[in-house]
């Protein structure tokens, strides 16, 4: 419904602020677990649900170019966007501490670094989209 109304790229750019956010849930859920026995660390794979959600295969270093009008050039073919889920995965492996936890604090600090400037680096483009929005329907340029 969002792609009719504002377009492809505000939903993706949704789907990309909607991901982050559940990978940030995931990484503080796995601070505030840090001293659980047992407790297992989890992770968001968002980005590759958000590439699958644009209607092509995740690459594991970008996302493809996919059309979202029949018009428009196709290269590598025309898929239809799918929805938007990221899957919540548990890391079973490695055994940080005798308690039996995984979950690693600075890993999960350089993480929740990384995630949180992702997620305002993509909060601007939404941002900029939405303003370029507002300049059209006020018709100024």
């Amino acid at each position: 419904m969002a792609d009719r109304l504002f377009g492809a790229d505000i939903s993706m750019l949704g789907n990309a602020l909607e991901g982050a956010s559940r990978a940030q849930t995931a990484i503080a859920n796995n601070l505030a677990n840090v001293n659980t026995p047992g407790y297992q660390r989890s992770e968001v794979s968002f980005k590759d649900a958000l590439a699958k959600s644009m209607g092509a295969e995740p690459d594991s270093g970008q996302l493809p170019l996919t059309v979202d009008n029949p018009m428009h050039i196709a290269i590598g073919g025309y898929a239809p966007p799918v929805p938007f889920q990221p899957d919540v995965i548990v890391d079973r492996g490695t055994q940080m501490r005798i308690d039996g936890s995984n979950v690693d604090p600075d890993a999960e600090m350089a993480k929740l670094s990384e995630n949180s400037i992702y997620s305002g680096a993509v909060a601007q483009y939404l941002q900029a989209g939405f303003a370029r929005l507002r300049e059209a329907i006020q018709e100024r340029f």
